[in-house]
């Protein structure tokens, strides 16, 4: 049956299949149940170390993981069902998903959650923080592409959208990290409702604790008196407006997984996995205490329609809105009770997609998703200048700054901002991997080539980031009338054609990138060289006191995808002000894809902090969680009330 020709609504029901136990030992050594395991419990193996019968002899990581973490077959059995009467289930496991479970669990431990993630269960922290050699991971076979581009993007300067990282954890592993709070004005054309959210005073303070945000001066070393000398002159170069079009600088706020006091590793980067599985063990405490329910996480389950039974007169409805009662994924189908709600937490592109493929019939779907895309293009471009434009720099250590410098079109009002590292490396050998593990942005340090003869050099990397325009018909994202592949979750196409005002607000911005790299040499008696990277990308580099040419420093593929499911109050709007997909009762939206134009800043940390208000939205806080701490019987996650 064509899943391209016909609607999710009219697709017929499968009945669950019944629970089976024939291969109980082949994924999970314990007992299935919904009752989260403990290890405190659970100190032996299921068959008593080999008794009656041999254990596991080639366990899988996934079986390792999942033995503590996810749940079994015979539990996802058990769900299809009908039971437990889940409050939520939440399709991904990126920030966005952890950013919505984090304050449903504060407000409310009793909720009971079902978290998909489409992907295994692969790295199980950001790839910086791990050994050199998973340097080589981002890209290639990690990265997907949910979707068939268009041949006239493919051919265009902007070539291709980067995709998705099918495993848990998604983005998370791989992000930049940057976590700039930006300021109303900054939402250009946002409806009130979200700019108003944004400007309640706990709105960005709950998100820069949830992520751990921390500006580089806060950091400590590497970050020290490097820092210090390049904020000192970007500011008053943004001030006496040296710096073409920019409006602000300040010290790089990066969102860290921890800040140890020690001579080795300072900061960790931040990702979902470690978050996501201490919820989980605080969820099964909350259960031994009878005063939560547990969380649950299942892997390898790809959601492919949101189904609408017919032929039920008796169904709970709001006007002619329709409730979603089943999930058809790759593990079979889910029912849903009519209670529960669906939060789509798998980014912007995955969430149009399942939303055109169910309801094709849905006026505001059909009106809006995928209308508009937007993000950001980006300009790279790598300098150097003596280290003796500078002072008193370690001269044993590798040093560290980051500056967060955003700007603006004077008439278009498009923004741009640039994401500048500064690396002072005297041992390139020794600093390499220092270099890749601390800088903010992988792809945003310098490469081994390039430090390689810079030891008396400060190394200046930018990253220019500009925001693609609204207004360009050129630009799509919709259902393939011939598609390629028959798995749903890919029958989309994807079209992104940079315009005019794009293209101007591109020359502005390599300009002002220039002008910062500029400010930051200081005194002109130090003179600037400029990397100088020849395409194809495996000629080697070299340094030139001329400045580089657009077709250098452009970069191809375009981040941080937006807008493709807009919030607003109109018909030409899909989603409602509480995040609700219009027409129907039960699916909410989270990510960036709400964002009627994407600004040039970082999105996740506003992403996060939308999750969160659509949390506080749907759960009410419990007053039995104070009495809870009171009597020290489980701490909840939070103490505070500043997300209310």
């Amino acid at each position: 049956m064509s899943s391209t020709t016909i609607p999710i609504r009219y697709l017929p029901r499968k009945s669950p299949a019944p629970p089976t136990r024939e291969n109980q030992y082949c994924q999970h050594e314990h007992p299935p149940s919904f009752e989260p395991r403990c290890p405190e419990y659970n100190t032996q193996s299921f068959n008593n170390y080999g008794f009656p019968r041999p254990g596991i002899q080639s366990p899988s990581a996934h079986q390792l993981v999942a033995k503590d973490f996810l749940i079994s077959d015979e539990t996802w059995e058990d769900l299809r069902m009908g039971v437990p009467d889940l409050d939520f289930v939440v399709i991904g496991s990126g920030l966005t998903a952890l950013a919505f479970i984090d304050n449903t669990l504060k407000r409310d431990p009793r909720k009971k959650i079902l978290c998909l993630e489409r992907g295994d269960f692969w790295l199980p922290d950001h790839f910086q923080n791990l050994p050199p050699p998973f340097r080589y991971i981002p890209g290639g076979h990690s990265e997907t592409f949910p979707f068939t581009l268009s041949k006239q993007t493919y051919e265009s300067d902007i070539k291709f959208v980067h995709g998705s990282y099918p495993f848990f954890g998604g983005r998370s592993i791989f992000w930049s990290a940057w976590s700039p709070s930006p300021t109303a004005a900054l939402m250009r054309n946002w409806p009130e409702s979200l700019v108003a959210t944004a400007q309640k005073p706990g709105f960005f303070k709950l998100a820069n604790k949830l992520l751990r945000v921390t500006k580089a001066t806060d950091i400590g070393p590497p970050y020290g008196k490097l820092q210090r000398q390049i904020d000192q002159r970007l500011q008053p170069a943004v001030a006496e407006g040296e710096i073409c079009s920019a409006q602000e600088v300040y010290p790089a706020p990066m969102a860290v997984a921890s800040i140890a006091k020690t001579s080795t590793i300072h900061f960790n980067k931040f990702s979902t996995p470690g978050p996501l599985f201490s919820l989980y063990k605080e969820q099964q405490r909350h259960v031994r205490a009878g005063t939560g329910a547990p969380l649950l996480f299942a892997t390898q389950a790809t959601v492919q329609y949101l189904g609408v039974d017919v032929g039920f007169p008796s169904l709970p409805s709001v006007g002619d809105e329709e409730s979603v009662t089943f999930l058809r994924t790759s593990r079979g189908d889910l029912p849903i009770a009519h209670r529960t709600k669906i939060i789509l937490c798998a980014g912007a592109f995955p969430n149009a997609t399942l939303l055109l493929n169910s309801f094709r019939h849905n006026k505001y779907i059909a009106m809006s998703a995928g209308k508009i895309v937007t993000g950001h293009f980006i300009t790279h471009v790598v300098a150097r200048v003596k280290r003796s434009a500078f002072y008193d720099l370690n001269q044993e250590s590798i040093e560290i700054g980051a500056e967060y410098l955003a700007g603006q079109h004077p008439t278009s009002h498009l923004q741009y901002h640039i994401q500048i590292t500064a690396i002072a490396s005297p041992d390139p050998t020794q600093d390499a991997e220092d270099a890749a593990r601390f800088c903010p942005d992988f792809a945003g340090t310098a490469t081994e080539d390039q430090l390689r003869g810079s030891e008396d050099y400060v190394i200046f990397v930018c990253a220019t980031l500009g925001e693609l325009s609204e207004n360009n018909t050129n630009s799509f994202f919709r259902l393939s009338s011939q598609p390629l592949s028959g798995d749903p979750t890919s029958n989309c196409i994807l079209q992104v054609i940079p315009d005019e005002k794009d293209y101007e607000l591109w020359d502005q911005m390599d300009e002002a990138t220039l002008d910062a790299i500029r400010a930051m040499a200081g005194d002109k008696k130090h003179e600037v060289e400029w990397w100088h990277q020849p395409k194809p990308w495996d000629k080697p580099g070299v340094w030139k006191r001329e400045i580089p040419g657009k077709e250098t420093i452009r970069m191809e593929g375009i981040v941080h995808e937006a807008s493709v499911l807009p919030l607003g109050d109109g018909d030409e709007y899909c989603v409602n002000r509480d995040y609700r997909v219009k027409g129907v009762s039960n699916v909410y939206v989270t990510g960036a894809a709400i964002f009627p134009t994407s600004g040039s800043w970082n999105p996740t940390l506003t992403m996060c902090g939308f999750a969160q208000d659509l949390a506080r939205k749907l759960t009410a806080r419990n007053p039995a969680g104070k009495r809870d701490r009171e009597t020290n019987r489980m701490p909840l996650a939070s103490d505070t009330d500043e997300d209310d």
